[in-house]
């Protein structure tokens, strides 16, 4: 055999090695156009999970308010109204770790006298004396029922007033806190509904469900049971209340 020729056994080997090489190259290079394609074929769907819940926190605020001329006999006049909430509070089943006085506020309407002189206001009318009481309870059938009995009070002289609560305008306000145990089983009922909408879009367009791209949980949101947007006076008024999570799903599209 000449020198540099190649044996037939060693060339076949040789083409055997370069078609293998070939076919792997082809290979990787197919997985990556098929990768690429795969990255860009996916479907977004949204899943919903909605529960009915009631709520377990109330904060009712009853204030009351006297006025008069005399400093002296608004005090007096205030206490004593101090005394009847106080006893209305306690009939109606709360107790004192439920309870929380509100402190007591002082205006003299003559302390604003202007370049103008004393503002336009009756002399009987000179002192106004505001104090009450927060009701922060788990009790939210008691609180709902104690006020629609606040009349009792008006009819013994007590004047209420509108003060809000510091958790927004509706007093009372009903607040569902237990959000943190109930949430693993409303994503994982979103995640379902998701998941099943995602499935009927890969059918309909003859492909098969892949693997999750990217997952949004959402946000929960707290409504009344009539769908008032959270945070509102009609959805912290109600005690029903719906609980409602939209999650947001990418899965791949795999042919």
């Amino acid at each position: 055999m000449e020198r540099g020729s190649i044996s037939f056994p060693a060339a076949v080997i040789l083409g055997l090695l370069a078609g293998a090489g070939a076919a792997l190259g082809g290979y990787f290079v197919g997985q990556g156009f098929y990768q690429g394609r795969r990255a860009d074929r996916y479907v977004s769907v949204k899943g919903l999970a909605e529960r009915d819940v009631k709520a377990d926190l109330a904060v009712w605020t009853l204030s009351f308010s006297a006025t008069g001329a005399d400093i002296s006999a608004v005090s007096t006049a205030s206490e004593h109204d101090f005394d009847l909430v106080r006893a209305f509070i306690t009939k109606s089943g709360f107790t004192d770790r439920e309870i929380v006085p509100l402190a007591t506020r002082v205006n003299d309407q003559f302390a604003f006298t202007t370049m103008m002189g004393p503002p336009n206001v009756e002399a009987a009318r000179r002192y106004t004396i505001t104090a009450g009481f927060e009701i922060r309870t788990t009790k939210v059938d008691a609180v709902r029922e104690a006020s629609q009995m606040t009349g009792d009070l008006i009819r013994q002289g007590v004047v209420l007033d509108g003060r809000q609560t510091e958790s927004g305008a509706a007093n009372p306000a009903y607040l569902f806190t237990r959000l943190g145990d109930i949430r693993p089983s409303m994503l994982a009922q979103a995640t379902k509904s998701a998941r099943a909408l995602a499935q009927q879009f890969a059918t309909q367009s003859s492909s098969h469900l892949g693997e999750i791209k990217r997952a949004s949980e959402g946000v929960f949101q707290v409504m009344s049971r009539d769908g008032e947007a959270p945070n509102t006076a009609e959805e912290r008024a109600s005690i029903e209340k719906k609980l409602r999570l939209v999650t947001t799903i990418d899965y791949y599209l795999v042919e």
